[in-house]
């Protein structure tokens, strides 16, 4: 499938797109937030104003793992592609594209103008959205260029690529995100079915780098009957590594991941809170926070008060 085909399947589903391999997608709880309604976990954990967050892709339905539990058409690779667009061209092209959807919500009566008037003056940029950001090359530069636009950055990745988060230690997000999705090798090939040999050894020297950066968090995304199980192994292998924020968060049959979960499997809230304890009492860690209806939890060694960030 080439790329016109794809880009008009993934505007469908609510992309909007920016390049030749970004975009941004208006998340839920953006919306839920400018309607005075609930707020992002990420709000609760680290006050991120949700309504102020662009959740954005630079390497759009791009990966090189197929985790079962991903929200991408993982039957569509594209690995191998080029990711050549400016920094300073992405992020403004970001930002146009979040303010050009946002603006219609001034058209509805029920919503106060002033949180709408604070959607359009976005802060923070989450680039989580499909694909995996350290593909992009000029990744530190875009991160450099975000800061001195005075907004957040939140980089989540699958952790296979230790080259490039080696060099974002001199360019540090405000928070970086590296997910271990299994308790072992075995379970992660099977799984995640990456396309490349060596990814399950990449992803053990990429949590290792976590010790080099002030927010360095790692998210365990779980799945009743793929890889929610052995929380002894996931303990084993976070036994050592240096992070300061640990999520264990359910996966969510959403996208394409519906027509291949059961939505029965999903973890209830309960589910995800007794793993989190089990692997909390092996590596001495505490629960710090939660959020029931996000299915998350916050492990953390001892609260602290940056925990928050601070704005002006």
């Amino acid at each position: 499938m080439n790329f016109a085909d794809r880009r008009t399947i993934l505007e469908k589903q609510g992309y909007r797109i920016v390049g030749n391999h970004s975009a941004i997608k208006i998340c839920y709880y953006c919306k839920t937030s400018i309607r005075g309604n609930d707020k992002c976990y990420k709000n609760k954990f680290y006050n991120i104003d949700s309504s102020r967050c662009i959740q954005a892709s630079l390497t759009l339905d791009i990966c090189n793992l197929r985790c079962q539990w991903c929200w991408r058409d993982i039957s569509y690779s594209g690995f191998g592609s080029k990711f050549n667009d400016k920094p300073e061209d992405i992020i403004k092209g970001l930002i146009e594209e979040q303010k050009k959807i946002l603006v219609g919500f001034y058209g509805n009566k029920k919503i106060l103008r002033k949180n709408v008037d604070n959607a359009m003056d976005p802060m923070h940029v989450a680039l989580s959205l499909s694909g995996d950001a350290c593909l992009y090359q000029k990744l530190p530069e875009l991160i450099d260029l975000i800061h001195k636009k005075g907004m957040t950055s939140f980089v989540v990745t699958n952790g296979t690529f230790p080259e490039m988060i080696r060099k974002l230690i001199n360019h540090q997000p405000t928070q970086i995100y590296i997910t271990l999705p299994a308790p072992d090798k075995r379970t992660f090939i099977e799984v995640c079915r990456p396309f490349s040999r060596g990814s399950w050894s990449k992803i053990m020297k990429s949590l290792k780098l976590l010790k080099h950066f002030k927010r360095g968090t790692v998210r365990l995304t779980l799945y009743n009957g793929i890889n929610m199980l052995n929380p002894e192994g996931y303990a084993k292998v976070l036994k050592d590594v240096n992070f300061k924020f640990l999520e264990v968060k359910a996966a969510m049959p959403v996208g394409y991941a519906q027509y291949r979960l059961k939505y029965s499997d999903m973890p209830l809230h309960s589910e995800i809170k007794r793993f989190a304890k089990k692997i909390a009492k092996i590596n001495k860690l505490k629960i710090i926070d939660e959020k029931k209806n996000s299915r998350v939890v916050l492990l953390m060694k001892n609260d602290s008060k940056d925990r928050k960030l601070k704005f002006i």
